[in-house]
């Protein structure tokens, strides 16, 4: 299915911001809300999976690991013919995305470098601005998740959706294993993913 995506509020934002930023989650942390100045909201039209063989296969690295950090970044991640590979947007030089610092736990699916592994969602804050992803999971730092992704080759990984990519692992209890943990529309269960990843069939 075409990733697409309908800018509800504040689409000019977008064509306005043409420079690569970062800022840090603590100070982003201890903004008021009556600070924000202008919220745009994305609306994103991803694939959604009915089994978790299909999740399964729609990535290529699935880990578990505790978020240290999260950050945000302008980035213009755009192939050839000019669509942003994660939002589909054509116009903007750069779109803000939030990037995810974890400490990976355990591989079950693919094989990365480093202990450390930085995956980006679409949507994030910059300034005063705030971009946000319809329907996106929570992602907290200090919190243990498993993550669903797939991976590119000059770019952060990124979660395969916005509903059921991230799982919290942190309760470490059987009701925590049995319970929808991700995203509302999510009929994917954690325990249902463990299990399948744990029978080898990845």
């Amino acid at each position: 299915m075409k990733k697409s995506v309908f800018i509800l509020i504040g689409i000019l934002f977008f064509s306005s911001v043409i420079t690569a930023c970062s800022l840090n989650s603590d100070a982003a942390a201890n903004k008021n809300e009556s600070e924000v100045k202008t919220v745009t909201v994305i609306k994103a039209d991803y694939p959604a999976y009915d089994t978790v063989e299909k999740l399964v296969e729609a990535a290529d690295l699935i880990f578990s690991g505790t978020v240290t950090k999260i950050d945000y970044e302008v980035m213009d991640v755009r192939s050839k013919t000019g669509n942003d590979s994660q939002t589909g947007l054509e116009e903007a030089s750069g779109i803000p995305y939030t990037i995810f610092e974890i400490s990976t736990d355990k591989i079950y699916k693919g094989s990365t470098e480093s202990d450390i592994v930085y995956v980006k969602r679409p949507g994030g804050k910059i300034g005063d601005e705030v971009c946000a992803l319809e329907g996106a999971s929570e992602i907290e730092v200090g919190k243990t998740y498993l993550f669903v992704t797939e991976t590119y080759e000059n770019s952060y990984p990124s979660l395969v959706n916005v509903t059921q990519a991230s799982y919290d692992m942190s309760e470490d209890t059987p009701e925590a294993e049995t319970t929808n943990n991700a995203g509302e529309d999510n009929k994917i269960t954690l325990a249902e993913v463990m299990e399948y990843l744990n029978s080898g069939n990845n």
